[in-house]
C-alpha cells in the first residue's frame, strides 16, 4: 500500500463511524419466546413512530473543506445527491402524514440537521409540525457540532456553513430551540411544561423568541394522573462549556392511563471536553473525542437517569443517538450497569444509517437487546414503529418494533417512480453528476493530521475549502438549478396563484429563462441567492395542469419523493452500479434530448 493510500485510509477511519457487530455468542433472549398478544390478559400500549438521521442540509452553504470528492470517497454522506438534500424534508413530511394515523407519538433519535444551523433546525421543526401527533427527540451529533464531527472555534468556517441558514448552533442553543419547539405543541404535557416555565406560547410562535426565554437549567415532573405523554424533563446548560450540557426526557406510552412503557430519551452528545477533529498526539490523557465516532454521557446525566428509574424498570426502554458500543468506555460501563441492574427492556439507537439488532452480554441472566434504526434519507430510507404489550398477572412485558422501508411502501401504493420522471443519463442534473470533478488533492490528510500533530496549547490549524471543494459546490448548485427547472417546466404554476416570484419574474417562462441565465453567467454567490428565491417560490406555489385545470400538487409531491428515493439509491450504489433487484430504477432506459434544456450542460 502506498503512503498516500495509507493516509487516506486513516482519514476515512476518522470520518466514518466504527462498524458495530453483534455479540458473536448470543445467549438466551426473552424476545425469542412464543408470544401471542391476542391471548387473554395482554394489554397493548400506544404505538410510537421511530425515525432518525434525516439530516436536513443547508443547500445554500458556501464551499466547505469537507465537501469535496476525497471526503465523498471516505464517507458517502459527505456530499449527497442534490435531489436528496432538496427533497429530504418532503420524504419526512410524507412519512409523518401517511403513517401516523394509528400512532400516538413520534420519537426522533437525532441528527435532524446536518451542519447544525438554526435554519436547518427551523425547517426540521416545520416538517415535524406536519404530523398531527406530538413529537419528541434525543439530540444527535449533527444537531450540535459542525458537520457532526467537532466543536470548531473557527468563526469563518461556521459562517460559511450557516450562509443563508441563520447561525450555527452549540449545545445550549439547540436545547433552548428544542424546548421552545416542545412548548409550541398542542399536547397536554407540553402545555403543563409551558405553564411550569411561565412561558405561554401559542402553536406557531417564533422559535427564536421563545428560545431566548428558556432558562439555563430546569426540571419538571408531571403528576401521576396528569394527561399527556411527557413524564419528566430535565436540562442543564453550561454557558461556558456548552458541550457539557444535556437534556433528558421520559415519555410514557400507555393506554387508558396505563403507562406500561416509559421511554427515556438520553443525551449521548454530552462531552467532558470540547469535541475535536482528531485526538491530539501531544496529549496522552484526557483524550479529545470526535463526536462523529464516539458518544458520551457525564455523571450528572447518569445520576439523574438513576434517580428517575424505579427498582424494577423492566417496562423502560433507553433511546439515544449513538450506538451502545461507540459510547466512551466510562459512559458505556455506567449505562450498562443501569441497563442490567434496573432490568431495562431494551435500548434503541441510531447514527449508523444502516440499522441492525445487537445482543450485549452485560453479565445478567440473559442477553440485552439493542435495536439500531436506519435513516429516513439515506438508503434504505426506513422508519419503525414501537409498541409494548404487558401482562400484569404474569408480570411480563414484550416490545415489538416493525420496520418500514420507503420504497417498499411506495411501490405498494402505486403512482411513484414513473418512467418519465427519471433523470436521463447524460442530463446536467443526473443523479451522479455531483460526483464529477477533481479530488481534494491531499486536503483530508492536512485537515486531520494537522489537527493531530499540532500541540494542543497552540491555536488549532485553520483549513479552508480548496479549488476541488469550490468546484464540487458549484456543480451541486448547478444541479439544484436544473432540478427546479424540471419542477417548473413539468408542473406549471396555477394561473390564479400568486407565489413568491423570484427576481423580476411574473410567470413560469420568466423563471425558466432566469434559471438558464444564472446557470450560464452567474457567480457562485449569485446562484446561492437565486436558489434561496427559488426555494421560497416552490414552497409558496400551487400547480395545475394547463390543459385540464386539475390540481397537480399531489402528483408533484409524488415526483419529489421519487426523486429523493432514486437519488438515495444511486448514492448507496455509488452511481449506476445497481443490483439486479433494483428494478424500481429503470437503468439507462433513455437519454436526454438536445432540446431537454436550452442551457449549456
Amino acid at each position: 500500500m502506498s503512503r498516500a493510500a495509507g493516509l487516506l485510509l486513516l482519514c476515512g477511519a476518522l470520518l466514518v463511524p466504527g462498524c458495530i457487530q453483534p455479540d458473536p455468542t448470543p445467549r438466551f433472549t426473552p424476545a425469542w419466546e412464543a408470544f401471542d398478544p391476542t391471548e387473554e390478559g395482554w394489554v397493548a400500549t400506544t404505538q410510537a413512530l421511530l425515525c432518525a438521521d434525516c439530516q436536513f442540509h443547508n443547500l445554500y452553504s458556501r464551499p466547505l473543506p469537507e465537501r469535496n470528492l476525497s471526503a465523498e470517497a471516505a464517507a458517502a454522506t459527505a456530499i449527497r445527491p442534490p435531489q436528496l438534500d432538496l427533497f429530504a424534508p418532503d420524504v419526512l413530511a410524507w412519512i409523518l402524514k401517511n403513517d401516523t394515523a394509528d400512532k400516538d407519538v413520534v420519537l426522533h433519535l437525532g441528527d435532524a440537521t446536518n451542519l447544525a444551523t438554526t435554519g436547518e433546525f427551523r425547517r426540521f421543526v416545520e416538517t415535524m409540525d406536519v404530523s398531527p401527533k406530538p413529537w419528541f427527540m434525543a439530540p444527535g451529533n449533527h444537531d450540535i457540532y459542525y458537520f457532526g464531527v467537532y466543536a470548531t472555534q473557527d468563526t469563518e468556517l461556521l459562517k460559511a456553513a450557516a450562509y443563508h441558514s441563520g447561525e450555527s448552533m452549540d449545545k445550549g442553543h439547540f436545547i433552548r430551540l428544542y424546548v421552545a419547539a416542545l412548548l409550541r405543541q398542542d399536547e397536554p404535557s407540553c402545555a403543563a411544561l409551558s405553564q411550569a416555565l411561565g412561558l405561554a406560547l401559542r402553536p406557531g410562535a417564533s422559535l427564536a423568541q421563545a428560545a431566548a426565554r428558556v432558562p439555563a437549567s430546569f426540571e419538571w415532573h408531571a403528576g401521576d394522573d396528569a394527561p399527556g405523554l411527557l413524564d419528566r424533563i430535565c436540562w442543564r446548560i453550561d454557558e461556558e462549556q456548552p458541550w457539557r450540557s444535556f437534556i433528558l426526557q421520559s415519555v410514557g406510552l400507555g393506554r387508558n392511563d396505563l403507562r406500561a412503557i416509559r421511554v427515556f430519551l438520553l443525551d449521548s452528545c454530552q462531552y467532558s471536553r470540547r469535541p475535536a477533529r482528531a485526538p491530539n498526539a501531544w496529549r496522552s490523557y484526557p483524550v479529545d473525542l470526535n463526536c462523529g465516532l464516539t458518544g458520551e454521557m457525564l455523571p450528572d446525566q447518569l445520576r439523574k437517569i438513576r434517580e428517575w428509574l424505579e427498582p424494577r424498570s423492566h417496562g423502560t426502554a433507553f433511546l439515544c443517538h449513538h450506538p451502545f458500543e461507540v459510547l466512551a468506555p466510562r459512559s458505556r460501563t455506567n449505562l450498562g450497569w443501569l441497563w442490567r441492574e434496573y432490568r431495562i427492556a431494551m435500548m434503541v439507537t441510531a447514527h449508523t444509517h444502516g440499522g441492525y439488532f445487537a445482543h450485549h452480554d452485560l453479565g445478567g441472566e440473559h442477553d440485552h437487546i439493542e435495536l439500531n434504526i436506519g435513516s429516513t434519507s439515506d438508503w434504505p430510507m426506513e422508519w419503525r414503529t414501537l409498541q409494548g404489550f404487558t401482562n400484569p398477572d404474569q408480570e411480563k412485558i414484550y416490545i415489538r418494533s416493525t420496520r418500514n422501508m420507503l420504497v417498499d411502501v411506495l411501490r405498494k401504493r402505486g403512482g411513484f417512480f414513473l418512467r418519465d420522471w427519471e433523470i436521463p443519463l447524460d442530463a446536467p442534473d443526473e443523479y451522479r453528476s455531483y460526483k464529477q470533478g477533481e479530488s481534494a488533492q491531499g486536503l483530508l490528510v492536512s485537515y486531520y493530521l494537522g489537527a493531530h500533530f499540532t500541540p494542543y496549547w497552540l491555536r488549532p490549524p485553520r483549513t479552508r475549502a480548496n479549488q476541488a471543494a469550490r468546484d464540487t459546490e458549484e456543480q451541486v448548485k448547478d444541479t439544484l438549478l436544473w432540478t427546479y427547472y424540471r419542477l417548473v417546466r413539468d408542473f406549471p404554476t396555477g394561473p390564479d396563484w400568486k407565489p413568491a416570484w423570484p427576481g423580476e419574474c411574473r410567470n413560469d417562462r420568466d423563471v425558466l429563462d432566469l434559471i438558464e441565465s444564472v446557470h450560464k453567467r452567474g457567480s457562485l454567490d449569485q446562484k446561492i441567492r437565486f436558489l434561496v428565491e427559488l426555494d421560497a417560490f416552490e414552497r409558496s406555489r400551487s400547480t395545475r395542469d394547463p390543459e385540464t385545470g386539475a390540481s397537480t400538487n399531489d402528483t408533484r409531491e409524488r415526483y419529489k419523493i421519487s426523486q429523493a428515493a432514486w437519488a438515495s439509491r444511486f448514492m448507496a450504489a455509488q452511481g449506476r452500479r445497481l443490483r439486479v433487484e433494483d428494478d424500481l430504477i429503470n437503468v439507462g432506459w433513455k437519454t436526454s434530448k438536445a432540446e431537454e434544456f436550452k442551457g449549456d450542460k
